[in-house]
């Protein structure tokens, strides 16, 4: 069902409810069932680590392997032109690792901004009657008055 485009009482039966909203007891049930409705903050990891991670991931130690055997070819036949290839590999591998954590930070601080935009209290409909409740129990099916902030 496109929710865009349906009436409100389609989309009310889709959800399980109705005009009167969801008794107490209901949304209980449904906060149990699919958890708080928060943006789930997890706990950032120290700079030098996620920097180490960039750094050592499968394809990462791939291309250190590589490297390492491009030195030793240099090693072994230096006008073969095998260093700059190492080098080339490394900076690919510092290229990555950095555009790795830079997207690793951005993402980090995109959901702490969001998590900034839920409200903490909202208005909902319990049993034929507007309740204020926290945000984050906020449940799938609840019905906001229509005008209500």
């Amino acid at each position: 069902m496109n929710v865009f485009r349906a009436i409100s009482e389609e989309v009310l039966e889709s959800l399980g409810t109705s005009g009167a909203g969801l008794s107490s007891k209901e949304a209980a049930r449904r906060l149990a069932e699919y958890g708080p409705n928060a943006v789930e903050r997890i706990r950032g990891k120290p700079l030098h680590k996620r920097a180490i991670e960039t750094l050592t991931h499968l394809l990462a130690l791939l291309l250190w392997f590589a490297a390492a055997i491009a030195f030793i070819g240099h090693l072994i036949e230096p006008n073969l032109g095998m260093a700059t290839l190492g080098y080339a590999i490394v900076g690919v591998i510092l290229v990555n690792g950095l555009f790795a954590f830079w997207q690793e930070f951005r993402a980090e601080r995109t959901l702490a901004e969001l998590a900034k935009l839920l409200p903490s209290q909202v208005k909902v409909v319990r049993g034929e009657s507007v309740a204020t409740v926290p945000g984050d129990e906020l449940v799938p099916g609840g019905c906001h008055p229509a005008g209500a902030g």
